[in-house]
């Protein structure tokens, strides 16, 4: 049996329907007691993440109050948007020294969401801008050759190949798709940190883990039952 649930009951603006066993809706309303931050810098896709994420039993704080940051068990880095924007609201906001406590220092694991994780790396193209400098990497706009199939940006479903096993990809099949929507891309100097990758006419990172700190190009709040997985795996560490 099916449960159906619509685009008007799930805020889902990028697939019309979603599909969910009544085994799975058992699954991800388990209670899960975790306290989590969700970083507001004003680039973000909160809602959906909140509402994953209540999916799962939790109720996590959206906030851009560095106490909360300080307070947190799991960090989440949504976003959507300009990298030199996002980079200019963490600054504003005071939010780089509590995330780098939390990160670097007390070492809680982080996840980086589309924007979030690009914002990890040492620099980007977009806007010029310096970024946390946690990834060896930069952010590069993609270079496409043949434009008539691969327009940029790259918005849609698209496939991971998993390269190593990660904690995030618990339970992941190899091969599962993901709802992607970005122009840029990480330029990786460090092919340890890739746990998986996907191909848009070029091949690039789609998600990364370096100890405590986890990133996907991919929105899993958009992603059906395999997004709920991620965050799932993610919030159990």
């Amino acid at each position: 049996m099916l449960v159906f649930r619509s685009v008007l009951e799930t805020g889902d603006l990028f697939g019309l329907f979603s599909f969910r066993t009544l085994d799975q809706e058992v699954l991800f309303q388990q209670p899960m007691t975790s306290i989590v931050t969700i970083i507001d810098c004003g680039t973000g896709n909160l809602n959906s993440v909140k509402r994953s994420l209540d999916i799962l039993g939790i109720t996590p704080k959206v906030s851009s109050d560095p106490l909360d940051i300080a307070d947190a068990e799991k960090i989440i880095l949504p976003g959507v948007g300009h990298f030199g924007k996002a980079m200019a609201n963490l600054k504003r906001l005071n939010l780089i020294e509590p995330l780098e406590q939390a990160v670097l220092i007390d070492r809680r694991p982080i996840l980086g969401i589309c924007l979030g994780m690009e914002l990890m790396a040492k620099k980007s193209e977009e806007g010029n801008a310096l970024g946390l400098g946690w990834i060896d990497a930069e952010i590069v706009r993609f270079n496409i050759s043949n434009t008539e199939r691969y327009k940029v940006p790259h918005i849609g479903w698209n496939q991971i190949k998993i390269n190593r096993s990660s904690p995030l990809l618990k339970d992941v099949p190899d091969g599962s798709e993901f709802y992607f929507l970005h122009s840029f891309h990480l330029k990786i100097n460090d092919p340890s940190v890739v746990i998986s990758e996907s191909r848009y006419e070029v091949k690039f990172a789609s998600s990364i883990q370096k100890e405590n700190i986890f990133g996907v190009q991919y929105h899993p709040e958009k992603s059906h039952d395999v997004g709920l997985q991620i965050l799932k795996n993610f919030i159990e560490m």
